[in-house]
């Protein structure tokens, strides 16, 4: 079940990243807002992120890919609400100690890809990860997901 999981928010990142939208593009971008709406969680790149275990990270991102699922089945889009609070809460949950970089650039990619489904973007900073995407990161951060948090 547990990389059933990692497809499937990979899946449902790739199908609701807006067209145009460039991960390039995104690196050294700091929080933006395209609506009234409050930034989601940034840290400055003096500031490291929070740290959580590996369990409870897993539990945060089961959450996040339940929701993502439910916003995904209206159809519609839906109430974005939902969404950017179990992105907000796992994004001020932390990242786990063990997290390598490069699994913390994969996992940027997959969780920016759900700011910009509801239209805001993260700063890479705020889970620890490298502002310009590294090679491998994808691979990395399904390796962690496949590792650490199994079915």
């Amino acid at each position: 079940m547990g990389l059933g999981l990692v497809v499937l928010a990979v899946a449902l990142v790739l199908w609701l990243r807006p067209a145009g939208s460039d991960d390039d593009a995104r690196a050294g971008v700091a929080p933006t807002v395209t609506d009234s709406s409050e930034a989601p969680p940034s840290a400055s790149s003096a500031t490291p992120p929070a740290t959580t275990s590996d369990e409870a990270f897993c539990d945060g991102f089961r959450r996040l890919a339940e929701v993502q699922g439910e916003f995904v089945a209206t159809g519609d889009g839906g109430d974005p609400a939902p969404l950017r609070a179990a992105a907000d809460d796992l994004v001020a949950a932390g990242v786990p100690q063990g997290m390598s970089l490069v699994a913390r650039s994969g996992y940027d990619t997959l969780l920016g890809g759900v700011y910009d489904s509801i239209g805001l973007e993260l700063d890479p900073a705020a889970i620890g990860a490298p502002a310009a995407p590294v090679t491998g990161g994808d691979a990395a951060f399904s390796a962690y997901l496949a590792q650490f948090c199994p079915a």
